[in-house]
């Protein structure tokens, strides 16, 4: 059952970071000072250097900051926490 529940997580996050990411795509569109914010070099470089590091974290054999899912706490969750920034950032469903 245990399993069931961090599928139906996953399912949650993924269309979370979903709806998020077209929001923040949408608001940055029509919002000028976000699209000059989100549209410069050195902001795009330290959000992906950001997002590497996450991702090593996500992919690691080691458990750094995993810890443990249950559904009180399940966004400390890292897998859970890994599915929402991929699917905020690459926008797949």
């Amino acid at each position: 059952m245990e399993e069931g529940e961090e599928g139906a997580e996953k399912k949650v996050s993924t269309t979370t970071g979903f709806i998020t990411g077209q929001l923040i795509m949408f608001i940055s569109i029509y919002y000028a000072p976000l699209h000059l914010a989100l549209g410069r070099p050195h902001t795009i470089t330290v959000l992906a250097l950001q997002y590497l590091l996450f991702h090593f974290f996500c992919n690691s054999k080691k458990n750094f900051l995993d810890y443990g899912s249950t559904t009180r706490n399940s966004m400390l969750n890292i897998s859970i926490q890994c599915v929402f920034l991929n699917n905020l950032i690459f926008q797949t469903s």
